[in-house]
């Protein structure tokens, strides 16, 4: 496998899991219950989302392809549309989205998508 890829899979998961036990003592400090299975689903999501996003970025920069922006920006969509799929029907079983469901899965994919940003950005000057 791609150096590249494994250095970004390296960062990336230990990026998320720094955050993600920033993410439960929050909700431990403030006496919420802890979900823990949602929150462990956003992650993981999130994560092997970014990790394919990057994979098939990694791919077209090796063929010198200027697509990049476009993969990147698909990415995204992509990310919305699993949102709305997986995430959305779990947390309107209650038909309410509270500011605890909203987070579980927007505290990852921001950050995941900060990380990809910065990746691209370096995997563009790489290129030229």
């Amino acid at each position: 496998m791609d150096r590249k890829i494994i250095s970004f899979a390296v960062q990336l998961s230990s990026a998320l899991l720094f955050l993600a036990l920033l993410h439960i003592a929050f909700f431990y400090a403030r006496s919420n219950e802890i979900p823990y299975d949602l929150i462990v689903l956003g992650y993981i999501v999130n994560f092997a989302m970014a990790l394919g996003i990057y994979y098939v970025m990694v791919q077209l920069a090796k063929r010198q392809n200027k697509n990049l922006g476009f993969v990147f920006l698909f990415g995204s969509t992509l990310k919305f549309a699993v949102y709305f799929l997986i995430f959305n029907p779990l947390f309107m079983q209650d038909e309410n989205l509270s500011k605890v469901e909203f987070f579980i899965f927007f505290v990852p994919y921001i950050s995941c998508l900060i990380i990809e940003t910065l990746a691209l950005v370096k995997l563009l000057k790489d290129m030229d």
